[in-house]
């Protein structure tokens, strides 16, 4: 009987044993996280969110973590997050969106963010080790905070403003330069409208002893521009653009338009941090009057010109591609036109290697505030160092960069030292 009872003890405690060991080989070790995010404090990242395992390259990750953000309409940030498995059957993918107001501090901002990355992480650790350690904390809301379902009351009507002053000073040996710039800014923003305004403007005076003379070189320039946009559908926008402004080195004493404006996503704009392919089409009737008479022989001018542009943008795992391209021309004379080409490519090849190219072309002819030869001449050395606009077809850049990262997988330790 007791040898029974025992042999039955042995198996109870074998059994427990092998369904403990079961239950724990259930847990999936801690999960491994690609952290893709350009505009983010990673160290902050890395250090306060300790219950995943960072690495450097996106083949050694069970997660990916995509994180873009874009400026809100009342001056703050949006972050987009988005949560992806790697390496499963049937990848789990969450989407969250956190916004800070224009009010926040870095550090709030990015303390807020650090708590909806945790937020996202939680489906994809509970079910590994990491659970073992985790604790939710929940701080209850103030009574007099209102929540989202009811009515908040804004004084302002979600209008935001900024001003922005700033000054600066410096010279050497005969040499003297004062710039001071000022500039007003005024946005509101909803789910319908967009209207957006700024007024900027510069003094920028220079001073320069030469062997023969002194030369005092004069590059003020001011701009006041508005727009009012309305959202037609979830493709389609209906806008109304509005400016006026000078410019002393390119010859422009006014110049002032009123400019209707169509614009088409062909994806819809709930993903335009994804995924955006945007046509644009503007007419612009504009009013130009020139400090000195120009090379076509104007003082001041009523023309129109079009312009259609578009531009592709897509985020994903594999890297970025941003391609942008614009045309315009002049109704009264279809020769003077411009046309320009932005592309930007980030692609990620093998393993630790990625490629980035970037550029610009701009075929340039609209020159139509270029001086008469009789006026100044741009070839000349004191127009160089003045800064006088010198003709030209084209202009263009090219970027190109290679990068390899090899060595360990894990990004985890942070050390601040020096």
């Amino acid at each position: 009987m007791i040898r029974s009872i025992t042999a039955t003890l042995i198996l109870f405690l074998l059994f427990a044993g092998a369904l403990a060991a079961q239950s724990s080989d259930r847990l999936a070790p801690i999960p491994n996280v690609y952290l893709d995010c350009s505009g983010c404090d990673v160290n902050y990242i890395r250090t306060n969110i300790t219950f995943v395992n960072y690495v450097r390259d996106q083949e050694d990750a069970s997660i990916y973590l995509l994180i873009n953000n874009q400026r809100t309409g009342g001056g703050g940030q949006e972050y987009t997050l988005i949560f992806s498995e790697i390496g499963v059957d049937s990848p789990r993918s969450d989407t969250l969106r956190y916004s800070s107001p224009s009010t926040d501090s870095g550090d709030e901002r990015r303390i807020g963010l650090n708590r909806y990355i945790k937020i996202g992480l939680i489906p994809y650790v509970s079910n590994s080790v990491a659970i073992r350690s985790l604790n939710v904390l929940y701080e209850a809301p103030r009574t007099d905070i209102s929540t989202d379902d009811e009515e908040i009351d804004d004084p302002w009507n979600n209008w935001v403003f900024d001003v922005n002053l700033r000054s600066n000073v410096n010279g050497r040996d005969r040499e003297f330069n004062f710039g001071f710039f000022g500039g007003f800014e005024a946005e509101r923003t909803t789910e319908t409208w967009k209207i957006r305004s700024n007024t900027r403007g510069e003094v920028r005076r220079r001073t320069l002893e030469l062997s023969d003379r002194t030369l005092n070189i004069n590059r003020d320039w001011g701009n006041t521009w508005g727009m009012v946009g309305y959202s037609i559908n979830e493709h389609m926008t209906f806008a109304l653009f509005g400016s006026a402004s000078f410019n002393r080195v390119n010859n422009i004493a006014l110049h002032t338009y009123i400019a209707p404006a169509l614009e088409y996503n062909i994806f819809p704009y709930r993903e335009f941090q994804e995924r955006r392919f945007i046509v644009q089409y503007q007419v612009t009737p504009m009013y130009r009057r020139y400090y000195n008479t120009t090379i076509f022989f104007k003082d001041e001018e009523l023309i129109m010109s079009q312009e259609l542009s578009t531009r592709l943008r897509y985020d994903q795992r594999w890297g970025r591609i941003d391609i942008r391209l614009s045309g315009m021309h002049f109704f009264h004379d279809s020769s003077i036109n411009r046309f320009e080409v932005n592309p930007s490519f980030n692609i990620r090849i093998i393993r630790g290697l990625s490629v980035s190219l970037s550029g610009s072309y701009r075929i340039i002819n609209d020159q139509l505030s270029l001086e008469l030869p009789s006026n100044v001449d741009p070839n000349d050395p004191t127009s160089i160092i003045i800064g006088v606009q010198r003709p030209t077809s084209y202009d263009y850049s090219v970027s190109f960069g290679l990068s390899y990262t090899f060595g360990s997988i894990y990004n985890n330790v942070v050390n601040p030292r020096f």
